[in-house]
């Protein structure tokens, strides 16, 4: 279920959500009616969960300084470890570049929902939070870790095309026993999902099979083709005057 936090900075309720992936991850989707929260060190970017070189040393409220000091050295690592996520694309339309990276262009699918539904359709157990991601210059900006999920709310700014909206929670493994790579959380589809819009220059029968597909859990009418895929016009038309 949805719960706010005070580090998080949400989306308005009316901003556009997408989701792109490949067909597998879509069946998937409908088959668990859930979310896939995949372990933050598992996500691929090595810089995941990091604070930048130039950030400060951080120091509880009212706590002052003195001439000795005890520090302690902190290995962030271990949280990432113990975060979980699940990523959106936060943005009125819909994004090229992004087919390219998440939905391998010609058989993908992006849901497209908008935070309101997103936030009512969390049906699971698990508190999760949801969060706009920050993007930083890791080389000379500085990165704040006074709270565990601040490092995960950062991204280098080389990912800033992504515009990510972050659903994450802590989840820590039982004792002896190592963190699993995700975990799945129940969604109310119905209430989630406000288009599944098919990837451009898509085959004529992977639409159908996506319709036929959707349709079995009620959802076949919500599914539409990307306006990326309109034909281009190349034949304009002047009227000149016999006068």
């Amino acid at each position: 279920m949805y719960e706010e936090h005070p580090i998080c900075q949400p989306p308005p309720d009316d901003a556009i959500l997408w989701r792109y992936m490949d067909f597998t991850k879509f069946v998937s989707l409908l088959e668990s009616q859930a979310l896939f929260f995949c372990r933050a060190d598992l996500l691929g970017d090595p810089f995941e969960g990091s604070i930048s070189a130039v950030t400060p040393a951080a120091f509880p409220q009212n706590f002052s300084a003195g001439p000795e000091v005890a520090v302690h050295r902190i290995d962030l690592r271990q949280i990432t470890r113990m975060m979980y996520v699940n990523c959106w694309h936060g943005g009125e339309f819909k994004s090229e570049a992004m087919w390219r990276l998440y939905a391998r262009e010609h058989d993908g699918i992006a849901i497209k929902t908008i935070f309101r539904r997103f936030r009512d359709a969390l049906a699971g157990d698990e508190s999760v939070h949801v969060s706009r991601i920050q993007y930083r210059d890791y080389r000379t900006d500085s990165i704040p870790f006074g709270n565990g999920l601040l490092p995960c709310l950062h991204k280098r700014i080389s990912f800033r095309h992504e515009q990510e909206v972050r659903v994450l929670t802590l989840h820590a493994s039982e004792k002896d026993k190592p963190s699993p790579d995700g975990f799945y959380h129940k969604v109310n589809l119905e209430m989630l999902v406000e288009e599944i819009v098919v990837a451009p220059f898509t085959r004529s029968w992977f639409a159908n099979l996506v319709r036929s597909l959707a349709g079995r859990y009620g959802l076949g009418d919500r599914v539409r083709m990307s306006e990326l895929s309109d034909t281009p016009t190349f034949t304009a038309h002047f009227v000149a005057s016999k006068a």
